[in-house]
């Protein structure tokens, strides 16, 4: 008996693993590309190479730009097909057809803002040597789905979801979606309005720090703006790109590095998850040789070099989004008021797909002479109604393929200027090089000109009063080449003074980053790589540093306060992983702004503190602001914004310092221990790389990566970002990518992108540079066909 049950036991345990290793080739090791070998593809005109190194960068070889372009849409959907559906989908409105309703609310305020409309209208602008160029790509892409019946993807065969053919509006699409990550302001509006409605337009005026010549907004009388968009808990769904991020770049003279020639270095702080929102490529054929950062579904490179100009990006955050109130006719509500006369809008039914529901969902978009209604009718007690419109400079159509197509060629700074300056959305600080040892800084976007002179909305619709006229032509926009102390660096500051003529923005990110940028810089009188890379991964908080500073002559009052102000003031201001210190700082500047702001901003709080208005971007710019605010707010101890109007005594920082204190170390003690030598701010500062399906368990045990400890803050050059709250998380944006460009030697430039190129789990690329990030190191970015044949790995033929 004994012996027949461990046979039939046996048997079950041999069936289990049976099927274990047959699920695994299907699902994992079966939809893996094929990367050595010769492939047979209609299309191409001339074979193409394919050369893979050891960190599955692919560089590829053709003929000609049809041919390289074909060539890279096949290759980027090899190892990032799921990735770019998903991103098409999110730029349509159409997640909701292959996740169901969970992602309905996104796909209502994608329709809505009209993003695939936008690159429908920017299609047909294009001349016919573009359209070949994103047609080869989407072809490229589609030869990829055709060769892969019955071996796609994972997540494709999880969820049953069939690719449909690449289109080439995906790709401009997916591009209107990145210039919508970069000036997202209309969120900023609605928080500011509705926060001056609460405070008053004085006092909210003086709290913002907008001491700039203007008008006041005007909200119409009765209106609530608190019930536009209320405060919701956010959930962060793994299926969805967060929006919004910030970067560092800067670009070192010749005279002011150790090779002689000029260095240049990016890092761009995004969303990170599997896989990364970069793919590594170089694309060497017909007009092109160029290597750097690609974005799956777009072609050429965004960010890079080619044989003579190296350029990398950060957000500008130029103001290019303003909202309107628009008044409707209260007896025919698709018709609103401008100019004293009542205007047709224009109507357009949106048909959602939802899985598992027979019928779709009707979304109706009513548009502007502004841009589309953006908020639900809200009823007035005088008869009228009113919404809130977007005018956005995206919608209008641009000159993103131009552009890129031709800083992609250009052969020196001259040549590159003129194409940036084609670029639209979204605004971008570039810096640059060329091999002549030129160094340079261009402002590239298309800049709204406004007769008011600001963008402090939202703005009354119906007297065209303060309609754009325009944008900031192209000579007028800032530009900057070789200064005299030999570097440029920016990080999403502000760049231009007082004295500029035109109205670019007042929402910037402040300048703890650049200014330890430009401070490491100026220390030595050459620097190397090896410089670049310590500083790409440095951890110094200004804000810390002056936070602590302005708290010299406070004293605690109970032992555990007096213990936590005593640590601060002995530590170096670096927010690494394994800093005492730094686990005490972030924990309790979000204590005393929570303390200080609360019981006047009642339920306005979560916005003022930085929780997003929609899904698409969990962090609104009010996460950096409220920090400049509490700032400032310190050098003022007496300031009314300490007392607690709960309260009938008149509380200063002392008060709302000491509560902080308190409630630091209870919450310390709580989550960490009671033993500060074991604090470190890792330990509450953790990343995990999810991939898509990871919030299914146990696939979070198979596919995302981490949690990992991490160092960093908003103000550190390795910035790592966090919700507001007190989940210290990194559940933010930050580094996606490191790179470091050497103008002498092509071949001795260096990068690195999180997690790694692929997508595909079961790929040794899945993952293979998450060591690099954690200790901010790079791998080779081979540039000379000599090397790049010495190191290549594997070698694919695409043949007609």
């Amino acid at each position: 008996m004994l012996k027949k049950l461990l046979y039939i036991f046996g048997a079950i345990i041999l069936v289990l693993v049976v099927l274990l290793i047959g699920a695994y080739y299907y699902f994992v090791k079966l939809p893996l590309p094929m990367t050595n070998g010769e492939i047979r593809l209609q299309g191409l005109e001339a074979p193409v190479e394919v050369l893979r190194d050891p960190w599955g960068v692919p560089h590829i070889y053709a003929k000609s730009n049809h041919d390289l372009l074909f060539a890279q849409g096949f290759v980027q959907a090899q190892d990032r097909l799921w990735q770019m559906e998903i991103n098409r989908r999110l730029a349509s409105g159409r997640l909701s057809e292959v996740i169901g309703p969970e992602t309905l609310s996104i796909d209502r305020l994608l329709r809505t803002f009209g993003i695939m409309r936008a690159a429908h209208k920017e299609i047909a602008t294009l001349n016919e040597d573009e359209k070949e160029l994103l047609q080869a790509f989407a072809n490229g892409v589609n030869a990829f789905i055709a060769s892969r019946k019955g071996r796609l993807p994972l997540e494709f065969r999880v969820l049953g979801v069939n690719p449909e053919p690449w289109r080439p509006e995906d790709s401009i699409g997916w591009g209107k979606v990145m210039a919508f990550m970069g000036g997202a302001n209309w969120e900023d509006e609605i928080v500011k309005a509705t926060l001056r409605q609460r405070l008053g337009f004085e006092k909210a005026t003086t709290l913002f720090g907008l001491n700039r010549p203007g008008t006041p907004f005007t909200i119409p009388s009765g209106l609530d703006l608190s019930t536009l968009w209320p405060f919701n808990p956010l959930k962060r769904s793994a299926f969805l790109p967060s929006l919004g991020g910030a970067s560092n770049n800067w670009v070192v003279h010749g005279s002011r590095t150790k090779t002689g020639s000029p260095l240049l270095a990016n890092d761009m702080h995004l969303d990170v998850r599997i896989p990364s929102i970069w793919y590594e490529m170089h694309l060497s054929g017909g007009d092109f040789n160029v290597v750097g950062l690609s974005l799956p579904g777009v072609p050429l490179v965004i960010a890079g070099h080619n044989e003579d100009v190296a350029w990398g990006i950060t957000f500008a955050l130029t103001d290019t989004q303003d909202l309107f109130w628009e008044q409707l006719n209260p007896n025919q509500k698709d018709q609103y008021l401008y100019k004293g006369q009542w205007k047709q809008a224009k109507h357009i039914k949106e048909f959602i797909k939802v899985k598992e529901r027979d019928e779709p969902i009707i979304q109706d978009v009513l548009e502007t002479i502004h841009g589309p209604i953006i908020s639900s009718n809200i009823p007035m007690t005088k008869g009228f109604e009113y919404a809130l419109s977007l005018k956005w400079g995206a919608h209008d159509p641009g000159g993103m393929i131009p552009s890129i197509t031709r800083m992609n060629r250009a052969g020196d700074l001259e040549a590159f200027k003129e194409a940036a300056l084609q670029w639209p959305d979204p605004a971008i600080n570039l810096v640059c090089a060329d091999r002549n040892g030129k160094i340079g800084y261009i402002l590239a976007g298309k800049i709204p000109i406004r007769p008011q002179g600001h963008g402090n909305g939202p703005f009354p619709g119906w007297t065209g009063e303060h309609d754009w006229t325009g944008y900031l032509p192209n000579n007028e926009k800032p530009f900057l080449f070789n200064p005299v102390n030999g570097f440029i660096a920016t990080a999403n500051n502000r760049v231009v003074g007082d004295d500029y003529p035109y109205y670019m923005a007042n929402d910037y990110m402040p300048g703890y980053r650049l200014e330890r940028i430009q401070e490491v810089l100026a220390q030595k009188p050459r620097v190397s790589k090896d410089d670049f890379r310590t500083l790409q991964g440095d951890f110094k908080s200004l804000e810390a540093a002056r936070f602590i500073d302005a708290l010299q002559k406070m004293e605690g009052r109970s032992p555990e306060a007096k213990d936590l102000l005593k640590r601060l003031r002995s530590w170096d201001r670096f927010l690494g992983p394994d800093s005492p210190q730094g686990a005490i700082y972030p924990v309790l500047f979000y204590r005393l702004l929570e303390n200080t702001f609360k019981d006047e901003l009642g339920d306005l709080k979560e916005r003022f503190f930085g929780v997003g208005v929609t899904p698409l971007n969990p962090i609104n710019m009010f996460a950096i602001h409220c920090r400049v605010i509490l700032m400032n707010l310190i050098n003022n101890p007496n300031s009314t914004w300490f007392d607690d109007v709960r309260t009938p005594e008149a509380e200063g920082l002392n008060h709302m310092l000491e509560r902080s204190l308190n409630e630091t170390d209870s919450f310390l003690k709580q989550t960490l221990g009671t033993d500060p030598s074991n604090w470190r701010w890792g330990r509450l500062h953790r990343i995990e790389f999810q991939h898509s399906l990871g919030q299914v368990k146990p696939l979070d045990k198979i596919l995302n990566l981490g949690p990992f400890e991490v160092g960093g803050h908003f103000s550190t050059v390795w910035q790592s970002t966090l919700l507001p709250g007190m989940d210290f998380n990194c559940t933010g944006w930050t580094v996606s990518n490191r790179h470091i460009y050497d103008l002498e030697d092509w071949d001795k430039s260096h990068g690195s992108i999180v997690p790694g190129q692929s997508g595909m789990f079961g790929s040794p690329h899945y993952s293979d540079q998450v060591e690099f990030w954690l200790t901010v190191d790079h791998h080779p970015l081979y540039f000379s066909r000599v090397k790049v044949e010495a190191e290549t790995k594997q070698r694919l033929i695409l043949k007609p």
